[in-house]
C-alpha cells in the first residue's frame, strides 16, 4: 500500500512558492479471521522545497493537466484552493504504483530534478 501527496502553497511570507511532498509505503497483512493487520512502514519520505515562481507554475500545470481520469483511477483526491493545491494518490498494490509513475512520469521527473 502506498500514499503519495503533493502540496503546493503560495501563502507564506518567507517562502512565497512552497511544495511539500510525502511518500509512504506500508505493508499490510490481511487475515480473514482477524481482519486487516498493519505490519510495518517500509518507507516514509518527506521533502520540502522552496520554489521559484516558474517551477511552481510548471508543477501546478502538470498536476492540473493530468490526463482525464488519472487522479480518480488511483483512489486520489485533488483539492484546489486559491493559495493551495493538493493531490493525494493511494494505491493498494505494486501494479497500481507502477502505473501511477508511468502515467505521471513527467510530474515526478520534474519534482525529482529539484533535488539536483
Amino acid at each position: 500500500m502506498s500514499k503519495i501527496s503533493i502540496v503546493l502553497r503560495r501563502d507564506k511570507i518567507e517562502a512565497p512558492y512552497y511544495m511539500d511532498t510525502q511518500i509512504r509505503i506500508s505493508t499490510c497483512m490481511d487475515r480473514p479471521e482477524n481482519g486487516l493487520i498493519h505490519a510495518m512502514d517500509m518507507l516514509s519520505h518527506n521533502r520540502r522545497h522552496n520554489l521559484t515562481e516558474e517551477k511552481y507554475s510548471q508543477i501546478k500545470s502538470l498536476i492540473l493537466g493530468l490526463p482525464d481520469g488519472t487522479p480518480e483511477s488511483y483512489d486520489s483526491k485533488l483539492i484546489s484552493e486559491e493559495d493551495r493545491l493538493k493531490i493525494v494518490w493511494v494505491s493498494r498494490n505494486s501494479d497500481e504504483v507502477r502505473s501511477l509513475f508511468y502515467d505521471c512520469g513527467e510530474l515526478f521527473d520534474l519534482i525529482d530534478g529539484l533535488a539536483d
